[in-house]
This record gives structure tokens, C-alpha cells and sequence, in this order.
């Protein structure tokens, strides 16, 4: 029994020893009051006169050994009431000891009973503190979570907010520069289309000039020729008759061939212009395919650093924003597409209205022809005569004509050759240093991107990783808190109640326990790290551990982790 059990039953105990003592005092007195049992009348003996001496010795002695055999008697019974009262009195007091017995184990019962109720109540406490612990705890990490998810949700919002702030803005650069290239392509389709007009205007007025100057020079020979046929129209007009057939033959196959010539060199001229035309058409859709294929790489370059970007941050976003590219880039193809089919008609009306204006100027020269060829068979006959003189002439003149406007056309085309392939050189030049511009801007402004996205990536794990260092050590803080806790609740009382007290223990004495335990609650070793003062107090608070062993265990693996190995200060008062 432990010493505070002895206090607790020392009252009991003495109020059953003091009447144990009242009830040994009473017998007692009982037995020594006990009234002898009272003799049944005798006979009076009627001793006769005439008795001699041995009868009277005789009957004294009788008499005697009566009164003996009465006193034997007498205490005989004595004793059996003697003996009656004791069995009586140590039977009562056996009733009185298993009485108070039964008191004592009732009331034992009644303790235990009591103390069970206030340990269940006590552990009861314990859990619901415990479940309130761990729900503090639990909502103390939901919240840090959550305040974790609103900080990186703001991150990546910020970051999504520069990324389309960077988008629109490289958009905005592409549209501008889409636009500078459009007016630039326009301005020099304008300075092309000026200028074909300005030759067109300068062959047109050739031409007339030409023409001009052919219906004067006739006119002026027509009138010289039918001078001279006047005056010598008599003079030629039988030789004229004669050849005037073989003239005219011969006018026919000149004109034929001069025709022929004519229309070779106009088909020549139109082949060369279409070849010319054709090139040109040729070249601006390879500079527009040119264009486009760059616009294209480069928003290809474009969509893959923010499909990287996007990758790095978060797959999901990627994959959205990747869909949104395409999207877009098929927009943007198809947009490509209907302007390459809109220029593709406006090209082909284009050609078909040149065409259509070829065959109209066709028709009219044709026209013109037909009627010269009109007027020149009704002028065959005066003209015959001087057409030889003339033919050499014109023949000569024509050819001289033919000649300079080869000159002039290969200079042209020479000249015009010159400058396109000059322009072409300067666009070529122009567009590889803006070309160059783009590039050495996009990769600066990627390796700007990159050290930006690398720099943040570094922020947010070295933030990563200071939240998580606060995290586990507010967690190994709330452990200990939680260890120390658990260890004045439940493991402290269990070894106070464990505790024998030696008899040289004084009050107030104290020390410092190191405790290492199994899992499970045993305990693998004890030892006073700070002690009382008091060997033998100390010794008594390591064999209150032992015997408290297994101690209680709690079932947060990360409490029980801080309890395999703590130190408590052991006060049992």
C-alpha cells in the first residue's frame, strides 16, 4: 500500500481498532459478572439421633464429595458459558470485522469507482483537448495553405497579366510592323505603277510622234510624187501599167511582211512585258510568300517561348494557351489566305483587264490597219510609181527607226533592269538589317524574358522554401508544445501516482527527468539530468517512471515522435 492509501485508510483503521478494543473490554466484564447457575433444591437430610460416629464420618464425607462434584459442576459450567460468551463474542466481532471489511472493500470500490470516473473524465478532457489541439493546428495549416494558394494564385495572375501585357505589346509591334511593310510594299507598288504609266505615256507619245511624222512625211511625198506623176505621168503611165500588176504583187508581200514583222515585233514586245510583268508578279509573291513565311516564323518563334513559359508555369495554362494560339494562328492563316485570294483576283483582273485592253488596242490597230490597207489600195496605183523611191527610203528610215526604238527599248529595259535590281538590292538590304534589328530585339528581349522568368523562378523557391522551413518549424514548435502538453496531461499524473515517497523525502523537492521511450509508451530508460539533493528522492522518481511504464501514447505520429526522447520536471507536490 502506497503512503498516500495509508493516509487515506488511516481514519478506517483506527475507528475499527478502537472497537475492536471497546468490544475485547466488554467481554470482559461479561465473564466476570457471569451469576453462578442456580442448584435445583435438595433434599433435606434428616440425620438421625442414633447414628454412631462412622456414619456420621461417612455421610460427611458423602456430603463432601457432593459438594465437590457441585463445585466441579458448577465450574464446568462456568467454563461453557465462559467458553459460550467468547464463542459468542468473537463471532460478533468476526461480524463486526467482516462488516467493516466489506465496508472498507465497498468503500474501496466506491474509490476506485470515483477515481476511475474522474481518470475517464480526466482523459475525456484530455482527448477533447487533444482533438482541440489538433484542430487548431489543422486550421492554423489550412490557413497558411490557403494564404500560400492567394499568394501564388496572385503570382501567376501577375505573371498571366505581364504575359499578355507582353503579347499585346509584341502584337502591337508585329501590327505596326505589318503596316510600315504594307505602306512601304504599297508606296512601291504606286512608284512601279508611275512608272509603267510614265513609259506607257512616253512609248504612247513616241508612237503618235512617230505617226505624226510618218502621215506628214507621206503627205508631204504624196504631194511631191503626184507633182512629179503629173509631169511625167504621160511620160510613166505605160510603163506604170505594165508593172503596176507586179508592183502591186509586190507592195502585197512587202506589206505582208512588213506586217508579219510588225506583229512579231508587237508579240515580241507584249511577250516580253507579260515575261517582264510576270516576273515582277513572280517576285512580289515571293517577297509577299517571303513576308508571310517570316511573320509566320516569327510568330511560330513567338508562340513557342510562351508555350515554354506557359509549360514552365502550369501545363493546364499551356495547353489553354497553346489552343488560343492556334486559334489565333488559324485566324490569322485564314485572314492570309483570303488576302492571297483577294490580290490572287485582284492579279487575275488585273491581267484580265490588261488583256482585255491588249485585245482592244489589237482590234483598233487592226481596225487602223485595215482601213490603211484601204486607203493604201486606192493609192496604189498614183502611189506606184514612187513607191520604189519611197520603199527605199522608208525602208531605210524604218529601219533606222527599228533600230533606234531596239536601242531605246534595251536601253529602257537595261535601265529599268538597273533599277529594280538596285531597289531589289536596297529592299534586300533594308530588309535584312531590319531583319537583323527584329532578331537581335527578340533575343534580347528572350534573354531578358529568360532571366526575368529565371529570377522569379528563383524568388519563388527560395520563398518556397522559407514557407516551408517556417512551416515545419512552426510544426516542430507546435510538436514540442504539443509533447510538453501531453506530458504534464497524462504522463506526469500517471508517475506522480507511482510514486512511492521515502521516508527521508522532505516537501518541495524537484528534479529533472530524461525519458526515452519505445513506441508504444514503454519505457527504455530513465535518468535524472538535474537532480533534488536528494539521492534517495531521486532514485524514487526513476522507479515512479518504470513503474508508470507503459506510459500513455499519443496517437499524432508527430507528438510521439517528440516523446521517444523528453524531459519533464518531476514535482509530486
Amino acid at each position: 500500500m502506497s503512503h498516500s492509501d495509508f493516509k487515506r485508510y488511516r481514519g478506517p483503521i483506527g475507528l475499527s481498532l478502537a472497537l475492536h478494543a471497546i468490544l475485547i473490554l466488554l467481554f470482559a466484564v461479561q465473564f466476570d459478572s457471569v451469576t453462578p447457575v442456580e442448584q435445583p433444591p435438595q433434599p433435606e437430610i434428616i440425620q438421625a439421633t442414633a447414628v454412631d460416629e462412622v456414619r456420621g464420618e461417612q455421610v460427611q464425607h458423602t456430603k463432601q464429595r457432593q459438594e465437590q462434584a457441585q463445585r466441579e459442576m458448577l465450574d464446568q459450567q462456568r467454563q461453557k458459558e465462559a467458553q459460550r460468551q467468547a464463542a459468542v463474542q468473537q463471532e460478533k466481532l468476526e461480524r463486526e470485522k467482516r462488516a467493516l471489511e466489506e465496508a472498507e472493500r465497498r468503500k474501496q470500490a466506491e474509490e476506485a469507482k470515483r477515481q476511475a470516473e474522474l481518470e475517464a473524465q480526466k482523459a475525456e478532457a484530455e482527448e477533447r483537448k487533444r482533438q482541440e489541439e489538433v484542430k487548431r493546428l489543422a486550421d492554423q495549416k489550412r490557413k497558411a495553405e490557403e494564404s500560400k494558394q492567394a499568394e501564388l494564385e496572385a503570382r501567376r495572375k501577375a505573371e498571366e497579366q505581364a504575359l499578355r501585357k507582353a503579347e499585346a505589346e509584341a502584337k502591337k509591334r508585329q501590327e505596326d510592323e505589318e503596316r510600315r511593310q504594307a505602306e512601304l510594299e504599297a508606296k512601291r507598288q504606286a512608284e512601279l505603277e508611275a512608272k509603267r504609266k510614265a513609259e506607257a505615256e512616253i512609248k504612247r507619245q513616241a508612237e503618235a510622234e512617230a505617226k505624226q511624222k510618218a502621215a506628214a512625211e507621206a503627205k508631204r511625198q504624196a504631194e511631191e510624187e503626184a507633182r512629179k506623176k503629173a509631169e511625167a505621168e504621160a511620160k510613166r503611165r505605160a510603163e506604170a501599167d505594165a508593172q503596176a500588176k507586179r508592183q502591186a504583187e509586190a507592195e502585197a508581200k512587202r506589206k505582208a511582211e512588213l506586217e508579219a514583222k510588225q506583229k512579231a515585233e508587237e508579240d515580241a514586245r507584249r511577250k516580253t512585258e507579260a515575261e517582264a510583268k510576270k516576273a515582277e508578279d513572280a517576285k512580289e509573291r515571293a517577297e509577299a510568300e517571303a513576308k508571310r513565311q517570316a511573320e509566320q516564323e516569327s510568330r511560330r518563334k513567338l508562340e513557342a517561348e510562351a508555350k515554354k513559359r506557359q509549360e514552365d508555369e502550369e501545363r493546364r495554362q499551356a495547353e489553354a494557351e497553346a489552343k488560343r494560339q492556334a486559334d489565333e494562328d488559324a485566324k490569322r492563316k485564314a485572314e492570309a489566305e483570303i488576302k492571297r485570294q483577294a490580290e490572287a483576283e485582284a492579279k487575275q483582273k488585273a491581267a484580265a483587264e490588261a488583256k482585255r485592253q491588249a485585245e482592244e488596242e489589237a482590234r483598233k490597230k487592226a481596225e487602223a490597219e485595215a482601213k490603211r490597207r484601204a486607203e493604201a489600195d486606192a493609192q496604189a496605183k498614183r502611189q506606184a510609181e514612187a513607191e520604189a523611191k519611197r520603199k527605199a527610203e522608208l525602208e531605210a528610215k524604218q529601219k533606222a527607226e527599228a533600230e533606234a526604238r531596239k536601242k531605246a527599248e534595251a536601253e529602257a529595259k537595261r535601265k529599268a533592269e538597273e533599277e529594280a535590281r538596285r531597289k531589289a538590292e536596297l529592299e534586300a538590304k533594308l530588309k535584312a538589317e531590319e531583319e537583323a534589328r527584329r532578331k537581335a530585339e527578340a533575343e534580347a528581349k528572350r534573354k531578358a524574358a529568360e532571366e526575368a522568368r529565371r529570377q522569379q523562378a528563383e524568388r519563388e523557391l527560395a520563398l518556397r522554401e522559407q514557407l516551408e522551413e517556417e512551416n515545419r518549424a512552426a510544426m516542430e514548435q507546435q510538436a514540442k508544445k504539443a509533447a510538453s502538453d501531453w506530458a504534464n496531461m497524462y504522463i506526469k499524473p500517471k508517475v506522480t501516482r507511482s510514486w512511492l515517497r521515502p521516508p527521508s523525502a522532505k516537501s518541495g523537492l524537484s528534479c529533472i527527468i530524461q525519458v526515452r521511450l519505445l513506441p508504444g509508451g514503454e519505457v527504455a530508460d530513465v535518468q535524472v539530468v538535474s537532480s533534488s539533493g536528494d539521492s534517495t528522492f531521486d532514485r524514487s522518481a526513476e522507479a515512479a517512471v518504470r513503474k508508470a511504464s507503459p506510459l500513455p501514447w499519443p496517437s499524432d505520429p508527430k507528438v510521439a515522435e517528440q516523446l521517444r526522447s523528453f524531459k519533464f520536471t518531476f514535482k509530486p507536490e
